[in-house]
């Protein structure tokens, strides 16, 4: 997948800068559209049960987060041929599975016009995305210098 370590962790650092800022659109996206103004949802009784319902796939992807960032069996084979494609792949996904958080604060901000949720999922999302951008780095170091 990747010739080198250098273009890979190139790649990865873009990646995680991408999936970093993208929380701050969500943010610029859903003020204007949030204050002085109600939700889109047409029964507002159905935020609290949204949210309990994202609270848990949050810890869900939390969970699935944690286990691909620390399994050693995730993808093994892949990393007796190609490691450094493999620690890219593993990270991605801790990445990509960070970034739901943000979404979810943004599907409960326009449902009910608080900006509190996105803030709120959104810090969630930086603090897994800093998680996921340490194991890299433990992994990184793991790997043969070539």
């Amino acid at each position: 997948m990747f010739p080198d370590k250098a273009k890979m962790v190139r790649n990865a650092n873009a990646l995680l800068l991408v999936l970093a800022v993208a929380p701050v659109a969500y943010l610029v996206v859903a003020a204007p559209l949030t204050f002085g103004k109600g939700g889109l949802a047409r029964d507002p009784s159905i935020i609290p049960v949204l949210f309990y319902g994202f609270v848990v796939v949050s810890l869900v992807n939390i969970g699935t987060m944690v286990f691909f960032q620390t399994s050693k069996s995730i993808m093994s084979e892949r990393g007796r041929y190609d490691p450094v494609g493999r620690t890219y792949l593993v990270m991605s996904t801790g990445a990509v599975l960070s970034e739901a958080h943000a979404i979810y604060g943004l599907v409960l901000t326009l449902l009910s016009g608080s900006i509190f949720y996105t803030i709120g999922f959104s810090l969630v999302a930086w603090a897994c995305l800093w998680w996921v951008r340490d194991r890299f780095k433990i992994n990184l170091g793991k790997l043969p210098n070539a």
